[in-house]
């Protein structure tokens, strides 16, 4: 063949192979989007998980496009609005209660819909009340505060941004649309990076390597990142408690027995609204509704702002309940995560629960079925009840403080709430005429760790009368932003109840449905009780109301900051073993006979023979000290189920801890030596390698085995096999 021929030829094989990496890629950036677009379904398909099961009417599925295109048509009008970053999340319909604000605008049950879009230029959102049938929008206004929960709408940028992470890539593999999610996407909060303060979502997948763990992937939407990923513990499947056989389901109604007359229904995201309860024909309160449950990780740190309806992260299941309790009755709705409850890992179910006695008695419930993502955790339901005793004007506000009840002029919160009582054990009263009301927590904690907030505001357009959209995580936003100084004795009055329940792992079990084959689950209760008129403690009562205020320490709230801010809660704990459970450690690591084994981090069993080894010219203190200080400075030679990863541990323990706490802690794991001979060093005796900050997650990661080749891969050993047969011939030619 000439040189020619030879030219020519060698011009045809390098297009056709120019050709081949071209269709590669193509095919490639198909295979990709077409993994995502299978997870986008999938995760959608969880999200949309109630409508699908329960076949609700018509008015309760909307046209999202319709409504977007109204909506937006009237922000064009606002000059406010003019240039604004605006995306649209969702559009849901009002109940007829929470439509009263509206009703002069031809609101009413189910034919006006509460729109919300996310404000990426000012943050917080842009919300609006659509009429469906004039196609109006009749209600518009920012809030700053809100951080939503995740939609159907956001879930394609949320899962198009974690595919691209390499961290992300490392543990899920390219083909992520093949993980099947855990949860839906749930608005959800980190206590010591970016999350804190900006919106954030997290997306949860099963293990890979078939641990039965979580992996969590949140997702910073504001700065289009992945913030950060981990892992939390796995449950094996109960025996003892099959699924159950559960329809979506609920019942708005009224009810009238034991002189009590009230009605319900159920709402998109603030769970049963209880409203117009009457006593002997006297209204004791307007609205009673849980606006989010909050659950805290103090292991994360951080966790979830849980919205509880029929389109919320936790739909009800089981249809509403009235059960007649002999002296009264009480209205029970059950709201559950998963229809595999009990068999799930995160495994999220409430009851919302309210009890009318008899005497005028009422009793407002929440319950916690748990076990939450991780071992320890904290529930935060966040009750807002309007009380209008005999109507919504001049209710009476009176707060027992010391030793004396004082009345509460204006707005305010209070903690604890449990402590510090009046003689009858009561820590706030209200009363309008000759109704009169005395409230207090009832004590259910099986280690006396009850405690809640109390917030009482003058009733505000805007303040949750309406549905309620969450606030940054760990902030009690809503409703503390409201408290601003207003009128409130005398006024229209609104009561905010928030009780804090702790989880035990461990006897006495709490909200942690874990030793097979009992439950456990914990209740908060917040009772009122009709009561005569206010009287302040005789000399005698005085007496012992000053002789226990001398014996209690003063008890100091868990959050006191106004507003979110990057100063996260410190780490209660007299001993190191306090200190480890109440930060989670255990959640990560094992430690001796605390903690589990093979779960994110290294075994620490050792840690005080093998530190001294991990860094040359590095004392076993001094890293154990830095390590838990600066935890990405060094990362262990090995962690249970990838290389380990910088990043996975809190970063904020230099902020939370006391440096005797500290002290304490490298104490206590200078000691931790085994049960027996040490065993060879993690890692094949291999020192612990830097792992600045700036150093990226996905270099040290490595994906787990796969059955199924990715499709870059498959890309690649075309595009070589091309190549190869083209040098073939080349070479053949010239031969």
């Amino acid at each position: 063949m000439t040189p020619k021929s030879n030219r020519q030829r060698f011009i045809q094989l390098l297009i056709v192979n120019i050709l081949v990496i071209g269709l590669v890629i193509i095919w490639n950036r198909g295979q990709q989007r077409e993994s995502i677009q299978v997870a986008i379904a999938k995760g959608k398909y969880l999200l949309d998980l109630p409508a699908e099961i329960a076949g609700y009417p018509a008015g309760y599925l909307l046209s999202s496009a319709r409504i977007k295109q109204v909506t937006l048509a009237d922000f064009g009008k606002h000059a406010d609005l003019a240039g604004k970053d605006l995306e649209f999340l969702a559009a849901v319909p009002l109940s007829d209660g929470e439509a009263r604000n509206w009703q002069d605008a031809g609101c009413g049950k189910l034919n006006c819909a509460f729109v919300t879009f996310f404000n990426y230029t000012d943050g917080g959102t842009v919300e609006a009340v659509v009429n469906l049938d004039r196609n109006e929008v009749v209600g518009q206004w920012a809030n700053t505060n809100a951080r939503p929960g995740g939609s159907s709408e956001i879930l394609p940028k949320a899962v198009a941004i974690a595919a691209a992470d390499p961290q992300v890539a490392a543990v899920l593999g390219e083909d992520i649309g093949a993980i099947d999610p855990h949860m839906i996407p749930m608005s959800g909060w980190l206590g010591d990076n970016s999350c804190r303060d900006e919106w954030c979502v997290d997306l949860t997948y099963e293990d890979p390597n078939g641990t039965g763990r979580v992996f969590h992937v949140f997702v910073n939407l504001e700065q289009e990142s992945v913030a950060r990923t981990f892992y939390t513990r796995a449950r094996a499947d109960r025996s003892a408690a099959k699924p159950l056989a559960q329809r979506n389901a609920f019942t708005d109604g009224c009810h009238e027995q034991y002189s009590w007359n009230v009605c319900w229904e159920m709402t998109a995201n603030d769970g049963i609204n209880f409203r117009d309860a009457t006593y002997n024909g006297r209204l004791v309160f307007s609205s009673a509704k849980i606006g989010q449950i909050e659950a805290w990780y103090p292991s994360w740190p951080g966790g979830y702002r849980d919205e509880i309806g029929f389109a919320a992260s936790v739909p009800p299941f089981g249809g509403t309940e009235i059960v007649d309790l002999g002296n009264g009755f009480e209205v029970r709705q059950i709201f559950t995560e998963f229809t595999r409850w009990p068999n799930c890992v995160c495994c999220y179910r409430y009851e919302e629960v309210i009890r009318y006695h008899a005497d005028g008695q009422i009793e407002f419930v929440f319950v916690s079925h748990g076990p939450g993502c991780d071992d320890v955790a904290i529930y935060r339901p966040f009750w807002r009840i309007d009380l209008d005793l005999d109507g919504p004007d001049n209710d009476q506000v009176w707060l027992f403080e010391g030793t004396q009840w004082i009345e509460s002029l204006e707005e305010f919160e209070t903690y604890p709430v449990v402590k510090d009582l009046s003689p009858e054990g009561h820590k706030l009263a209200t009363f309008d005429g000759d109704m009169h009301y005395r409230w207090s927590m009832e004590r259910t904690d099986p280690l006396g760790l009850d405690e809640a907030y109390l917030f009482l505001l003058q009733w505000g357009e805007q303040e949750g009368e309406g549905p309620i959209t969450t606030g940054p995580g760990d902030t009690f936003i809503p409703p503390r932003q409201w408290i601003d100084g207003e009128a409130l004795s005398g006024e229209n009055i609104v009561l905010w109840y928030v009780p804090i329940l702790n989880s035990k792992k461990g006897g006495p079990w709490w909200c942690m449905p874990d030793p097979e084959p009992d439950f456990t689950p914990c209740e908060a209760i917040l009772r009122g009780e009709p009561a005569g008129e206010l009287q302040q403690p005789s000399a005698e009562e005085l007496a012992d109301l000053q002789a226990q205020i001398a014996a209690t320490p003063t008890s100091v709230p868990p959050t006191t900051a106004p507003e979110p801010t990057a100063t996260p809660h410190p780490i209660d704990g007299s001993t190191a073993e306090e200190i480890i459970l109440n930060a989670g450690c255990g959640a990560c690591h094992q430690i001796g006979t605390m903690g589990e084994a093979h779960k994110v981090g290294p075994d620490l069993t050792y840690i005080g023979l093998t530190a001294g080894e991990r860094v040359p010219d590095m004392s076993a203190e001094d890293y154990i000290r830095q390590s838990i200080m600066e935890p990405n400075a060094y990362l262990a030679p090995e962690c249970p189920n990838t290389p380990c990863l910088p990043g996975i541990m809190p970063q904020n323990f230099h902020l939370r801890l006391t440096d005797q706490q500290l002290e304490m802690l490298v104490s206590f794991l200078m000691n931790q030596r085994g049960p027996g001979p040490a065993p060879e060093q993690i890692g094949s005796g291999q020192p612990a390698s830097p792992a600045p900050k700036a150093v990226s997650a996905g270099k040290v990661a490595t994906p787990p085995p796969a059955t199924v080749l990715p499709s870059t891969t498959i890309g690649i050993l075309i595009i070589l096999l091309v190549a190869a047969i083209s040098l073939f011939l080349v070479w053949k030619n010239r031969t």
